[in-house]
């Protein structure tokens, strides 16, 4: 079983190489993996799946292409992204799972999540988190105008960057305490997430691995998993 996991494109609306270099990514992913993996904030923001810009229209009929083509494509929301809903789902094949989930292969445990989850020290963000999530808040946030939600989506990434940018590094990492809690309660041999955009491979005290994907900038990043092996390669956008 061949396995690949993606997270942190931060795609938008715009043509550029990190979008080409994931049209491309897409385009030959049916022929080297079975399965795929996007694990949260595959764009930078989504304010609905009835916003109708053309591009992501494009990025939708890709993954349908590469779905098409036999590939089992999975997503998990991200803060960014977690709006994708069952209208994205439909166009693109792909399936919408929960944030740590777990996938068995023979003996093999690997835990796939998006990362946020384990952030547990930025209480900030944690309560910001909660309160976006909300049916209440999607459902009211829903009903408003494409351009009124861009605009709101924007705005908030603003307030983010300058939030994070007072914050201390440990604060917006995983809480390694709190990680090693959840491997050892699942008994996962692989955890693999994202959002951190601080891409290594950690070896744990009982055996495990943490595997952190790196974020889209001026190099994408990929985990290749097959059989028990498990690779974090990189490649020029």
């Amino acid at each position: 079983m061949s396995i690949a996991f993606i997270s942190d494109l931060h795609l938008e609306p715009v043509d550029n190489d990190r979008l080409n270099s994931f049209l491309n990514f897409m385009a030959k992913a049916p022929k080297k993996y079975d399965s795929l993996y996007i694990i949260g904030d595959l764009f930078e923001y989504w304010v609905g799946d009835d916003d109708p810009h053309p591009i992501n229209k494009l990025i939708q009929n890709k993954i349908k292409d590469a779905h098409g083509q036999g590939l089992n494509i999975y997503l998990i929301h991200g803060n960014r992204d977690f709006l994708l809903g069952s209208q994205f789902e439909n166009n693109t094949g792909l399936r919408i799972i929960d944030d740590m989930t777990i996938v068995k292969d023979s003996d093999i445990s690997l835990m796939i999540a998006h990362g946020d989850s384990f952030c547990i020290d930025d209480v900030e963000y944690q309560a910001l988190k909660k309160s976006l999530r909300s049916e209440e808040w999607k459902k009211d946030f829903l009903q408003k105008p494409v351009a009124e939600r861009v605009a709101f989506a924007n705005d908030l990434r603003t307030k983010s960057a300058e939030s994070s940018s007072n914050k201390a590094e440990n604060i917006m990492d995983v809480n390694k305490s709190y990680v090693a809690e959840v491997i050892e309660e699942y008994k996962i041999d692989f955890l693999i997430h994202g959002h951190t955009h601080r891409p290594a491979i950690h070896k744990l005290d009982n055996g495990a691995s943490r595997v952190v994907l790196g974020s889209w900038e001026d190099k994408g990043w990929v985990v290749e998993y097959s059989e028990g092996n498990i690779e974090l390669k990189s490649f020029t956008i």
